[in-house]
């Protein structure tokens, strides 16, 4: 999964670091109320032209489409 948690140190705090399964690149979403949000942290790199694919049954994530239709033609 391209879409991970890191907490910080202090309680309730982290990152949700979102990765393009294809390249690497990672762009990070901040929360603070101890639940991370997935569907804002999605909004928000779908807003920067990030691409999700399900591919293999797999959700993927891409920072861009490029590096997806790389990823497929590597992958299928």
């Amino acid at each position: 999964m391209s879409k991970e948690i890191e907490w910080s140190i202090f309680h309730g705090e982290g990152d949700i670091v979102c990765s393009c399964d294809q390249c690497g690149e990672e762009h990070r979403v901040e929360f603070d109320e101890s639940s991370p949000d997935y569907k804002k942290a999605q909004s928000e790199i779908e807003g920067m032209g990030w691409q999700s694919a399900r591919i293999n049954g797999e959700w993927c994530d891409f920072c861009c489409s490029t590096c997806r239709n790389n990823y497929i033609r590597e992958n299928i």
